[in-house]
């Protein structure tokens, strides 16, 4: 996925979660390069998953 999708936002379907409610399978149902698209593109979607496919390109806070 991170190849296919690289620097991109993908959104992800929840399908399977494990008992600490972690995502365990979905189905990818977007991608964009603009993360703020992405999720005008998902609105309706009620379990979905995030993420950044690649190195992101301002630092991280943790």
């Amino acid at each position: 996925m991170f190849e296919k999708y690289r620097g991109k936002w993908v959104a992800i379907a929840v399908t399977k979660r494990d008992r600490n409610l972690q995502p365990t399978s979905g189905k990818v149902i977007s991608s964009h390069a603009d993360r703020y698209r992405l999720r005008q593109q998902i609105a309706q979607v009620s379990d979905v998953c995030i993420l950044f496919a690649g190195e992101p390109q301002y630092p991280l806070f943790l």
